[in-house]
């Protein structure tokens, strides 16, 4: 489904917003009047927010909480769309400056414009003064340095929009999911393997107000709601395990049935006792099959956060694709694209849609990989060479700096075969490559890697269920203590099929500027050669005193 930035207009301008754009008018007026060197760009974030948080543990409710939250960030640039106040601070110790957008400022819960407009106020002339000051520095080094490689402007032309989007609100039974949660988390109870373990309820409300001094004036309003399993083991060798099942959704109603939560919450347990007595994997290299979940997160770490358009033009990131626009990267069978605008894709709802982007530009679909080709990068307001406009992938965290993230990812082959046949694929390529085994990733709990040009250019992938899948067709077996570790080119590279099995993760990713809603689509990957270590195991033993659901006694509700 694809939404239309224009609709929903017609919605009245609230009260608050109109006292802020009265202020942001003002401010750049009178800063521009009397300031030396004057503004030339002023910008004002709101992030309004009721969040209900419910957790039990083992039948027990643990937290129940709302609460209301409103939270303004204030951009002041000085300078030029050329050369301003943003630009980044060539030394060779870390640029404490950089982070220039500072805390977020608590915003009054009212309407009423005197006090909405005071911190206002006092937020855009401390910005102000860190701007003007920072542009000396900036203009200071410029005499002094090389030349940088990238000579792309500060900060792109956009034309100003006008959007005011229905307020989003969510009502919550919190009694009722009280008791559903209970529910689900006694189902942990008696199960003396598990050391500790939750089930969460997680629901918010988030309206936006976007503003600048360009004219753009936009509301936005997106309730989301998840439903988070989660647990933990100690192996006998010390070795932590952890598992976990979500449900994410932008309505209640969309999480599924408790049957259904049941049942995760019972497999949790289930692949928790199973990993405690499964065997260490050795390190490996050979033919691996990323199922989609897990190929959606591989390629969300290895080749989304390298196609972010800031780090082709920071000359301390590793730049893996700034000069390869044109150039085949990975095999021709895989397009790959990150589209915000889509609200669900295969009736599954996407954590990573929005309509605009934090800098208030339309969302738009960003086309990065078209047969193999590198054709583009998810762009912010921050230009890089060959590409001077954002596609609306300017995102942050409330108090962070904009920089350019993904939102939906999606790896869309256009050649796929059946999930039977690719497993026999990955056992016809152990078999050539004289393996006793391939490996199967079923599910992955995250991982990191590592863009910057001072470290290798490598990431670490932190798989939860991994199975070997044995050449002369024995049973599957499950292995622990594995992360999959490597190199972007080489592990894009090696790609030789796709099955038609797509799943989505939704997710929160965390990176410079702070943690923000994504999903990633993917279906199988079967992959030629993968690498991967052993995984510290930790030093401490499972508990000396036993577990109370070892007791034989009933644990009172």
């Amino acid at each position: 489904m694809r939404v239309d930035p224009r609709a929903g207009a017609g919605v009245p301008q609230p009260a608050g917003f109109a006292a802020l754009q009265e202020e942001l008018r003002r401010g750049m007026k009178d800063l521009s009047a009397r300031g030396k060197p004057p503004p030339y760009f002023i910008a004002y974030e709101v992030h309004d927010r009721n969040e209900t948080n419910v957790m039990a543990s083992y039948g027990a409710l643990v937290q129940s909480t709302a609460r209301r939250s409103r939270i303004l960030d204030v951009d002041v640039r000085v300078g030029d769309y050329k050369l301003d106040s943003t630009h980044a601070i060539r030394s060779n110790d870390f640029d404490f400056s950089s982070e220039i957008t500072g805390h977020p400022v608590p915003l009054p819960l009212t309407d009423d414009p005197l006090p909405l407009r005071t911190v206002a106020w006092s937020e855009t002339d401390r910005r102000y003064e860190q701007a003007a000051e920072r542009l000396v520095k900036i203009r200071t080094q410029r005499t002094l340095k090389v030349a940088e490689d990238d000579p792309s402007d500060d900060f792109a032309r956009e034309k100003p929009v006008t959007y005011f989007g229905a307020p989003a609100s969510l009502t919550i039974d919190v009694p009722a999911w009280e008791q559903r949660l209970r529910r689900l988390s006694s189902r942990f109870r008696g199960q003396a393997e598990i050391l500790d373990s939750d089930v969460t309820l997680q629901a918010s409300s988030a309206n936006r107000w976007l503003l600048n001094s360009e004219g753009t004036a936009v509301q936005t309003g997106r309730n989301y709601v998840r439903v988070l399993i989660e647990a933990n083991a100690r192996a006998d060798d010390g070795m932590e395990l952890e598992r976990f099942e979500s449900f994410d959704a932008e309505a209640v109603a969309g999480l599924g049935s408790e049957e259904a939560m049941a049942k995760a919450a019972d497999a949790v347990i289930t692949d928790l006792k199973a990993l405690r007595r499964a065997p260490l994997a050795e390190p490996y290299t050979g033919p691996a099959i990323l199922e989609g979940k897990a190929a959606g997160v591989f390629f969300h770490e290895i080749f989304g956060h390298r196609v972010e358009g800031h780090r082709q033009k920071s000359e301390e990131e590793g730049q893996t694709f700034a000069k390869k626009v044109g150039q085949p990267i990975m095999p021709g069978f895989i397009s790959v694209f990150d589209d915000p605008t889509l609200q669900k894709l295969d009736g599954v709802d996407l954590n990573g849609f929005y309509r605009f982007d934090d800098e208030g530009v339309p969302a738009a679909r960003a086309s990065l990989v078209e047969g193999g080709v590198l054709r583009g990068f998810l762009l912010s307001r921050s230009p890089t060479r060959g590409f001077a406009e954002s596609n609306g992938h300017g995102r942050r965290q409330e108090g962070r700096s904009i920089v350019s993230r993904q939102g939906n990812l999606v790896v869309e082959p256009s050649r796929v075969v059946p999930p039977a046949e690719l497993r026999q694929m990955l056992r016809d390529e152990a078999r050539r490559q004289g393996k006793l085994y391939g490996l199967s990733f079923k599910d992955i709990s995250g991982g990191f890697t590592n863009t910057a040009r001072g470290g290798p250019q490598a990431f670490k992938v932190l798989p939860i269920l991994v199975y070997r899948v044995y050449v002369d067709g024995r049973p599957d077996e499950l292995v622990r203590g594995v992360d999959l570790v490597g190199t972007p080119l080489s592990a894009l590279s090696k790609i030789m099929a796709a099955s038609d099995d797509y799943e989505t993760f939704n997710g929160y990713c965390g990176a410079e500027s702070g943690f923000v809603p994504v999903s990633a689509t993917s279906p199988s990957l079967l992959v030629q050669q993968i690498e991967t270590e052993r995984r510290d195991k930790g030093n401490d033993k499972p508990p000396v005193l036993p577990s109370p659901a070892l007791t034989g006694k009933r644990i009172p509700r």
